[in-house]
């Protein structure tokens, strides 16, 4: 089945038997994709392979989700069109379609997400099946697959593999960086409710939230997250997040690789971001404040992000938008 305007149709589907399929998967297991592997609980031989052509990207799916193949295939191409942006894949990448929101509950180990829907590290994205979420709308299913493969190019420009996603570097930049990359802003507070939030849960810190913050508080973390990396773009450029995803990949630490390209901390960067929203606030009651970073921010570029309408704006010389 062709999805129209999308590319060629994926290729034939293959199956293989169970001692194949084990191969397989414990050669997967030996790169480091732990949580990319079929469900212990559904015979693997009930497991296909789905090739994408001209792709290094494999999908593992059961016979019941061949339907929705076509329309996941799609939402991985356009998904890698944003995703490039920050780096290429490196290498291959499996997709494993879950049938239900339960088992990729188990297969991520993770208890009590039910807004959750797939999960990535550096080879692979594990993704319930479209067919079973309560509403599908092929926008969600987009932009989830552009936020997840931003995950997985971001892990592998850095050099993060397996699960080191979390330990190498925060839980803002990288869900922040997800989220703008694939233009997931209905979803997110704007950023004058934002602040009022964070007014309000004022043991929240946004840098750092915490577990339980993400499980409990998932709106006010992402977020919180993804208009920090709006920020950080809009003041600095695309370049520098590539920059300091290179200085990863060479071995420094999130931090060190950030204040080196950034030359200001983390914690002074969101004290600053803190203000610009402060000032977002101050305009909607009526004072006339310029939305611009200042010139501590940002020495020589006009662009800047605009909060209200959740894009990054060009000024022109005259200092009109």
């Amino acid at each position: 089945m062709q999805y129209p305007g999308k590319g060629p149709a994926v290729t034939v589907i293959q199956r293989y038997t169970t001692s194949t399929l084990v191969i397989l998967l414990l050669f997967i297991g030996l790169q480091g994709c732990a949580v990319c592997l079929p469900s212990v609980f559904y015979d693997l031989e009930a497991y296909r392979l789905y090739r994408v052509s001209d792709l290094p990207l494999t999908i593992y799916h059961l016979e019941e989700d061949q339907g929705v193949l076509p329309l996941v295939e799609a939402a991985v191409r356009a998904g890698l069109v944003k995703a490039s942006r920050w780096g290429t894949l490196s290498r291959p990448v499996i997709v494993t379609v879950y049938p239900n929101h339960l088992e990729l509950e188990k297969a991520v180990q993770r208890r009590g997400y039910p807004w959750l829907k797939a999960w990535a590290t550096a080879d692979g994205i594990s993704l319930q099946s479209p067919r079973s979420w309560p509403l599908l709308k092929e926008e969600h299913l987009f932009q989830l697959m552009a936020h997840e493969l931003t995950h997985v190019v971001h892990y592998q420009t850095a050099g993060i593999t397996g699960l080191e996603g979390a330990r190498k570097d925060p839980f803002w930049f990288g869900e922040g960086l997800a989220s703008f990359t694939a233009g997931q802003d209905a979803g997110r507070y704007d950023a004058k409710t934002l602040l009022r939030k964070l007014k309000w849960h004022r043991d929240f810190d946004p840098l750092s939230p915490t577990p339980e913050d993400i499980r409990v508080r998932q709106k006010l973390s992402y977020s919180s997250a993804h208009h920090l990396v709006g920020y950080l773009i809009g003041n600095f450029g695309d370049q520098a997040v590539r920059k300091l995803l290179a200085r990863m990949a060479a071995g420094e630490s999130f931090r060190r690789a950030f204040e080196r390209t950034y030359a200001l901390s983390p914690e002074r960067f969101r004290d600053r971001w803190l203000q610009w929203l402060e000032s977002v606030a101050a305009a909607r009651a009526g004072a006339q404040v310029d939305h611009r970073p200042s010139a501590s921010v940002v020495r020589s570029s006009r662009l800047y992000y605009d909060g209200d309408a959740q894009r990054c704006v060009h000024e022109s010389s005259d200092g009109k938008p």
